[in-house]
């Protein structure tokens, strides 16, 4: 199907009457080639960052990336080259204004019976199984086998600041040089964003959450209802998200005359109040360095 016909056809789809999707049936079928565990992303300029996260993640568990390219001009194909060689990235143009939710649903009607479950987060968003014993994948498989109506898996994030550093830092990566993070009920730790069982979903209308066929709820990783993008949760014992918001303030000055993936008026920038209200680093959380060397074991 040419891109062009899915866009108008999800267009369409966002405009069902509500009514009506609840009379839909659930084909809960996988292709014989399907995957336990992808992720979706739409991505724009990410070539510092997105190898960094694609192999964090390859270690946690995940088997499958759909990266939904929104008008890169950097070097983010080239970045990836190895890894859709290796058929772990699927790098999928997708140019336009305002295209994040566009984007998520086009994921989930072409690739629901290629992947079990599907989560749907930023390239700055990291999946982190609190149990080293455990990876993401198989926490998440656990979570959705413990609560059978579950169609999603609501994970809050845990915010990580600054470090204090004020510019880039020149050696490492994101997850060796920011270790601190907000308290358990900082700013921004009650967001949550979603890891589903696509086949389970109508439509993603906002990007922290998807409305789901009748029947199927988000839950927490204790099995509680969460509607919204809000869960007020201050322990996290299985799963969370890991969220690298500010990163350094050289960091944020650059990221933020990108705009906002989600609105359409590109000049909607984030603010250097929102860096400060978001830098918080109360907290030393080395918990991701147990990663780091795995990363360098992966021989890709």
């Amino acid at each position: 199907m040419r891109m062009n016909g899915t866009k108008g056809l999800l267009r369409k789809i966002a405009h069902i009457p509500e009514r009506l999707y609840k009379t839909l049936t659930i084909n809960d079928t996988l292709d014989r080639d399907a995957v336990d565990l992808s992720i979706v992303a739409i991505i724009k300029n990410e070539g510092q960052y997105i190898e960094e996260w694609v192999r964090y993640h390859i270690v946690a568990g995940v088997q499958k990336f759909y990266l939904y390219n929104n008008d890169s001009s950097d070097n983010t194909e080239e970045v990836l080259k190895k890894y859709i060689d290796a058929g772990y990235v699927n790098l999928i143009p997708f140019p336009g204004v305002a295209m994040q939710l566009l984007a998520y649903n086009d994921a989930i009607y072409r690739f629901k019976h290629k992947t079990r479950y599907m989560a749907i987060i930023d390239a700055d968003e990291f999946l982190y199984s609190c149990n080293k014993s455990m990876s993401v994948r198989d926490e998440v498989a656990d979570i959705f086998s413990s609560f059978p109506q579950a169609g999603g898996i609501a994970v809050n994030w845990r915010m990580f600041g600054s470090s204090g550093l004020l510019k880039k830092p020149i050696g490492g990566g994101v997850l060796d040089n920011f270790l601190y993070r907000a308290k358990e009920d900082g700013k921004g730790n009650n967001c949550i964003k979603t890891i589903v069982n696509p086949r389970r979903v109508y439509k993603y209308e906002h990007v922290h959450f998807p409305t789901y066929l009748m029947g199927f709820y988000s839950v927490d990783e204790n099995g509680n209802k969460v509607n919204g993008w809000s869960n007020e949760v201050v322990e996290i014992n299985k799963i969370r998200i890991n969220h690298y918001f500010t990163k350094s303030k050289e960091e944020w000055i650059v990221r933020r005359s990108m705009g906002k993936a989600d609105y359409k008026d590109r000049s909607q920038i984030r603010t250097l109040q929102e860096f400060e209200e978001h830098d918080n680093n109360d907290i030393y959380d080395n918990g991701m360095l147990f990663y780091v060397d795995k990363m360098k074991e992966l021989n890709i």
